[in-house]
């Protein structure tokens, strides 16, 4: 019986915390959509990918560093909402094999979403493209991808994210060009 009574408080005190960590956001208490979660649904891509006077086709985007040494796009996110949805934040980052996660990253927060692109709702049963303006530092190394996390809030209330990715295409100096 003693440990049927310790038991009890253990496991409410568990789901308490576990409901409660939906509440704020925070590295620990992120809650990560599934592939298959319909809240949103987000795609990265280019307003025209084209290097030099070549148009690409499909999901890649087109890699090149400023003068500055900088990725500064421009990105356009395209999400979709199976039911109304509150951006909370757009966190995006370039991606490189064997490098840390912690790579040069850009933060967009409801500010600025709301100044940027008027509001920062997406109503059910539709799709928005936000376009995204970037400095991510280049690096050394050529990166692999662009991705996007995104934190939203569903019409439920609760806190929700979701990642976009997009493979990158490079040109390496053709001297014959």
């Amino acid at each position: 019986m003693r440990i049927q009574t310790i038991g009890c408080p253990l496991a409410a005190a568990a789901i308490a915390v576990a409901l409660t960590a939906c509440d704020t956001w925070g590295p620990d208490k992120t809650v990560t959509a599934p592939s298959n979660d319909p809240a949103l649904v987000a795609r990265i891509s280019t307003p025209t990918p084209v290097i030099r006077d070549t148009r690409i086709v499909g999901d890649l985007i087109p890699f090149a560093c400023s003068s500055e040494g900088l990725f500064t796009g421009p990105l356009d996110i395209t999400m979709t909402a199976a039911h109304d949805v509150d951006l909370d934040e757009v966190i995006i980052r370039l991606v490189r094999l064997g490098e840390p996660a912690l790579s040069s990253t850009n933060h967009f927060d409801e500010d600025d979403l709301a100044e940027a692109n008027g509001s920062t709702k997406i109503p059910g049963g539709t799709a928005r493209t936000l376009r995204f303006r970037t400095r991510l530092a280049c690096g050394r190394q050529v990166p692999e991808s662009v991705a996007a996390d995104i934190r939203f809030e569903e019409f439920s209330g609760r806190k929700n994210s979701v990642t976009a990715s997009a493979l990158f295409v490079s040109e390496i100096g053709n001297p014959n060009r």
